[in-house]
């Protein structure tokens, strides 16, 4: 199946689809666990207009994965070193393209010696995900603004010249 996937960085094409499908796995797996001030909020923050802003900063990177022409995954960085979105559609879970979405960030840092840890706000859904890939817990459950997360990083292996 993975041959007829296609990852790449988001054009602002694509923006409407891109929050469109983070919509539509929030509702089903990360809502639920969010008071309705934390819907509100995650739900402004993928606005599109919202994702234009950060698209256009240059501090943000998207990388994403399509089946088809359909956007099947996202992967949403800030700074180079925070996890700030990361959903894959229900029916590609288990093919591994989270993974792939994550190896190919990771590919785009392996020579920032600046960064040593990439930390992600996970919500309690994906922290299963998250320790799959090395992500280790810093603390319990926390909720700011109606959001509840688990606070992760990823511990780099330092660089070796």
């Amino acid at each position: 199946m993975e041959n007829d996937i296609i990852f790449e960085e988001l054009k602002t094409e694509e923006i409407n689809q891109y929050s469109n499908m983070i919509t539509i796995v929030f509702d089903e797996f990360v809502g639920k666990d969010y008071s309705k001030e934390g819907n509100d909020t995650f739900k402004d923050y993928i606005e599109p207009i919202n994702i234009l802003e950060r698209y256009k900063n240059g501090l943000s990177k998207f990388f994403i994965a399509k089946c088809n022409y359909e956007i099947i995954g996202v992967l949403e960085t800030r700074n180079y070193d925070h996890i700030s979105l990361f959903f894959v559609k229900k029916e590609f879970h288990g093919q591994g393209i989270g993974k792939k979405l994550f190896q190919i960030f990771m590919e785009t840092i392996k020579n920032n010696n600046d960064i040593k840890t990439i930390s992600v706000n996970s919500s309690i859904y994906a922290e299963i995900i998250y320790s799959k890939l090395g992500f280790i817990k810093l603390d319990e459950i926390q909720e700011k603004r109606g959001m509840k997360y688990i606070p992760m990083e990823y511990i780099l292996a330092p660089h070796i010249d």
